[in-house]
């Protein structure tokens, strides 16, 4: 009796913790020596110092089924990684801020083919870039031809670019000195005004020709904020973090969670790691004087770029994705329907960048593009272990995620390494995948 009561002490205190029931992998289809790859993976990554600490966790049938830290957390203290850590989300903060405005599309505040000026005006009379004059320093533009429609802004074909990844006229896009990512504390800054100046600079391209990665999440959360009356972080508090029990989901984290956070590194120029600082951003990223890696101090705080801000860990981005696999319910909370978590999941188009940077893809690329994700197409799946139709996306400081609908199962692994090493988290989903024995 008090070996029984242990084991259900102990079942409790685990589904407290992750959220989701635990499960056995074994009786969850996958195979102990697949598990043991995954494991021997991690460690090694560690125990060589490519990366400080990550954490792993594999999802299937509604049930987590591996869950496990390695490394540290922070080199400098030494403190251990623990599955309960808080992690900068950075681009993962994408597909929340997509099912924030599917919400609202759910509510027919607008459609697909609302243009963006209708609610934005800033963005009604759009310029396009077609030169740069390196005499005056200025862009060189004419007026866009097409509107740029609300599918562009959740497919990143609006053209709306990140300024500092824009490759002709970068000069001018950095100089605009555009918060795009992690605003600094009390900057004073409104999610408005920043729109409204990146409203101001050129579209890389004409609206729906190509896809370039860009503000478009940044531009959703302030159209959210017109549609709806809440600030856009309320927004997300209300409609999705409180209702999905992600409770230590924050746009600003309160001052007792801050032990709680992991450090972000960077590979130094003599190969060591090291702290990553603001002037790292701004020379890798070309982030403005006006962000900081300290965004997150703000506790509880009203501005929020939807693209990058949301800080979060393992259990509560578990809840968001089991509910993307229940077809948009959790629990007994209904956050999209089924239909339109399906549009979320389709195949629209190739990654193709006219100009930029397209999350790590130049040129074209072997995925599909989706509302925020990508997608593996048939083709590309064919000499994948992951399944056509799966979908995913990463984050600049090493999170990344991907659903498997086949095969009824998440995964996603957790770092804080920018820029990520090589084909790291490649090489764990392809493990992950390789571990399904039934």
């Amino acid at each position: 009796m008090k070996k029984l009561f242990l084991l259900l002490f102990c079942a409790i205190n685990v589904f407290a913790q992750s959220g989701l029931p635990t499960g056995d992998p074994i009786q969850a289809g996958l195979s102990k020596e697949g598990i043991q790859r995954v494991d021997a993976f991690l460690t090694s990554q560690t125990d060589k110092k490519i990366i400080p600490g990550s954490i792993g966790m594999i999802v299937r049938h509604g049930k987590v089924v591996y869950k496990k830290a390695f490394g540290k957390a922070n080199l400098e203290t030494g403190e251990a990684m623990r599955t309960d850590h808080l992690f900068r989300m950075a681009s993962m903060s994408k597909i929340i801020t997509a099912v924030a405005g599917l919400k609202l599309y759910e509510r027919g505040l607008f459609t697909m083919d609302t243009p963006l000026g209708d609610i934005l005006p800033e963005f009604a009379n759009m310029q396009v870039l077609i030169g740069y004059d390196t005499v005056k320093h200025e862009f060189i533009t004419r007026p866009a031809k097409n509107k740029i429609l609300m599918k562009h802004v959740f497919t990143h074909t609006s053209g709306i670019a990140y300024p500092p990844f824009a490759s002709l006229g970068h000069e001018a896009y950095v100089r605009a000195n555009i918060t795009f990512a992690f605003p600094k504390v009390k900057s004073g800054l409104k999610l408005a005004e920043i729109i409204q100046s990146a409203a101001k600079l050129p579209l890389t391209h004409e609206p729906g020709e190509s896809w370039t990665y860009g503000m478009n999440l940044e531009v959703l959360g302030r159209v959210i904020e017109k549609l709806d009356g809440r600030s856009f972080p309320d927004f997300l508090r209300q409609e999705i973090f409180a209702p999905l029990k992600m409770n230590r989901t924050y746009l600003g984290v309160p001052t007792e969670e801050w032990k709680n956070v992991t450090q972000v590194y960077t590979r130094k120029s003599n190969g060591q790691l090291g702290i990553y600082t603001d002037q790292v951003g701004r020379d890798l990223m070309g982030f403005s004087t006006e962000t900081s890696m300290d965004f997150w101090k703000d506790t509880n705080t009203q501005l929020a770029m939807g693209g990058t801000d949301v800080m979060s860990n393992v259990d509560d981005y578990a809840r968001f994705f089991q509910m993307l696999l229940n077809y948009g319910e959790l629990d007994g909370a209904r956050i999209l329907s089924k239909k339109t978590v399906e549009m979320i999941e389709k195949p629209l188009f190739d990654v193709a960048t006219k100009d930029g940077v397209a999350m790590g893809v130049t040129g074209r690329s072997q995925f599909k593009a989706g509302i925020t994700v990508y997608v593996y197409p048939e083709e590309q799946a064919k000499f994948e272990t992951i399944s056509a139709g799966s979908y995913f996306w990463l984050g600049y400081f090493g999170t990344q995620f991907w659903i498997d609908r086949k095969e009824d199962m998440f995964s996603m692994v957790f770092m804080q390494l920018a820029p990520e090493p090589t084909g790291h988290n490649g090489k764990y989903r392809h493990l992950v995948w390789g571990s399904i024995a039934k």
